[in-house]
């Protein structure tokens, strides 16, 4: 019995600090309010989400797409030989429309499948350069804006674009006239959280010189870079890889292409950069990278 008692209140005075404890915690709740507050507040989640670029491969010519969970921007439609496989690859993926449709530059290779984006998928804008091209693609293109009812902005420099926590930057074209017409390509800077992406469109050597001569280095470096003109030796100038700095690199081409696209130079420029290089004329899907706002990966290999 004695025993037993003993056991009783060494368990009576163990609950008094518990007991105690509570009774603070229930005053400091009451009355004081930062400390309810910081006792009631929810962990504070990640700002980011994650988006996806994707290089979708629809041979010779460019296509990219970019996914955030507030819309989707496209960055040219590639030939228009190619807009079924785009257009089942959207679909695939449960595209339904995009807030931004970028047309860097009026070349088949880049718009071929534009009239197709705005009759099958809703357009809110649509992006072009400043200039005018005479192309039976160029007409059938311009003639489909008019009858989506998108809205048109012409590009110009330093002009930003968002969705969500997505932000696009125009960096080129520079100049109002250009003998090569890929050097009107819109040139945009893609920021997400703390990653980015460059896509030059076509941008040759002249434009990449105007825009070192135009922005810091803070605003060429970025994660990745889309390879200006497929490849071509015409671009990726070592001036510019330099200032871009990129980690990865994508080039859009297609396979055993007439043009030799990518040329050796290019390629050696990249590989003496240090530069991890991603082809779509090589096996594989498209490919695609994501970014959770802090770092870029390649989703497929």
């Amino acid at each position: 019995m004695p025993k037993k008692r003993t056991g009783d209140a060494r368990r009576a005075r163990g609950l008094v600090p518990a007991i105690a404890l509570v009774l603070v915690l229930v005053a400091a709740y009451l009355g004081f309010p930062k400390i309810r507050q910081y006792i009631t507040a929810p962990a504070v989640a990640d700002p980011y989400g994650n988006i996806e670029v994707h290089f979708i491969n629809i041979g010779q010519g460019d296509c990219i797409l970019i996914r955030t969970a507030d819309g989707n921007m496209l960055v040219d439609a590639g030939p228009g030989s190619s807009e079924d496989l785009l257009s089942d690859y959207l679909s695939q993926l449960g595209v339904a429309g995009f807030e931004y449709a970028v047309f860097t530059h009026p070349h088949e290779d880049h718009i071929g499948g534009a009239d197709m984006i705005l009759t099958d998928f809703t357009v809110s804008n649509v992006i072009l350069p400043d200039c005018t091209y005479s192309s039976a693609t160029y007409n059938r293109m311009m003639n489909a804006i008019d009858e989506s009812g998108a809205g048109v902005i012409l590009a110009e420099t330093g002009s930003e674009y968002t969705i969500g926590d997505l932000r696009a930057t125009v960096l080129a074209p520079n100049s109002p006239d250009y003998k090569n017409t890929n050097d009107y390509s819109i040139v945009l800077k893609i920021e997400y959280g703390k990653t980015s992406f460059l896509m030059t469109g076509d941008a040759e050597a002249a434009s990449e010189a105007e825009i070192l001569a135009t922005y810091g280095p803070d605003m060429l470096k970025c994660d990745l870079l889309k390879v200006g003109h497929h490849g071509s030796d015409t671009s990726t100038s070592p001036e510019f890889l330099l200032a871009v700095s990129p980690e990865y690199a994508v080039i859009s081409c297609g396979r055993g292409n007439s043009y030799g696209h990518p040329h050796a130079i290019t390629l050696q420029r990249l590989e003496n950069a240090g530069v991890i290089v991603y082809r779509t004329d090589e096996p594989g899907d498209s490919i695609v990278f994501v970014s959770d706002g802090v770092s870029v990966t390649p989703k497929n290999g």
